[in-house]
């Protein structure tokens, strides 16, 4: 039996935007042979979630578990993973003959949130996030100036960062997405989503503009995992929508919850919630709209640079 490498996306994030699921393709590196066939299963199921694949093309859907996702810790970060195999035929010189492949997908699960300091437009100018309330208005670059809905800070001392380098902020320096932008350094979780334009954006993704997590700008000049032993307060915004707001000049994602969120939220979750929300969630209405902006995967990011 031919053994055939399985390549693509072999890693995946969940970043406690609801609907908390992570998704890739996988492709098969079978050099000059053709396969002819492809029968794609789950090897062993992830500890802290459940997967689906797709048997004919490969494509994978992780999502986590709700009552452990419930659990975590603000910011907190996890890993799970979970096995593939693929079995098949490939043409061969000699006729064809059976292959096979495994693989072990990695997931990340991480939250999503700006640093404490971090000016976030108003429509009285630029105010620190972590002055910020409920009920006090962000301007949009969709919907004009927005309500806070829900906002929320949780501390991670030196020692948490030192312990677990997943944690510590991306700091994308001045000027590093453009003339100004951001027009002063911006801090901000790995996972947490910037927008970005040009040409190359529209060539690969057909839109003018998408979001791209922060750590997958690393390659990018100017931009980097901060390494100081600084601690870090990470804030959380919650709108009616997922939106794009302005920190630090730069646009930048607001806390994302998508329309199949209620599939995925443990119930004490749901709970707050519909107190929180009570026109939108029941049980005709579970959703909150679309993500504001196309959402790159990793090897997408990468190729922009």
């Amino acid at each position: 039996m031919v053994s055939i490498p399985i390549t693509g996306d072999l890693t995946g994030q969940v970043t406690g935007n609801p609907p908390n699921e992570a998704e890739g393709e996988l492709t098969l590196d079978s050099g000059t042979l053709s396969i002819v066939s492809q029968n794609w299963v789950i090897g062993t199921q992830p500890e802290h979630g459940t997967v689906s694949i797709d048997s004919n093309t490969g494509e994978w859907t992780y999502t986590v578990d709700p009552t452990f996702f419930a659990d975590l810790d603000d910011d907190e970060i996890v890993f799970d993973e979970f096995t593939v195999q693929v079995t098949g035929t490939v043409a061969t010189g000699i006729g064809n003959l059976p292959y096979s492949g495994t693989a072990t997908i990695s997931i990340e699960i991480e939250g999503v949130c700006f640093t404490a300091g971090t000016r976030i437009e108003t429509p009285d100018g630029a105010r620190p996030i972590d002055e910020l309330e409920v009920g006090d208005p962000l301007l949009t670059l969709d919907r004009g100036a927005q309500p806070i809905r829900w906002i929320e800070s949780s501390h991670l001392s030196a020692d948490r960062l030192c312990d677990n380098p997943a944690m510590r902020p991306v700091r994308i320096t001045a000027g590093s997405l453009g003339p100004n932008t951001p027009n002063r350094d911006l801090l901000v979780s790995q996972q947490h989503r910037i927008l970005i334009r040009g040409p190359k954006v529209e060539l690969l993704c057909g839109a003018p503009e998408a979001l791209v997590a922060a750590k997958h700008l690393c390659s990018w000049p100017g931009i980097s995992i901060d390494t100081s032993d600084q601690p870090v307060e990470y804030v959380h915004i919650l709108l009616d929508r997922h939106e794009i707001l302005i920190a630090e000049g730069a646009p930048a994602e607001s806390l994302f919850l998508g329309d199949e969120a209620l599939h995925t939220i443990s119930s004490e979750g749901l709970q707050e919630l519909a107190a929180i929300f009570p026109d939108r969630i029941t049980s005709q209405n579970s959703g909150f709209g679309r993500a504001a902006r196309l959402i790159l995967r990793d090897h997408e990011a990468r190729a922009l640079a």
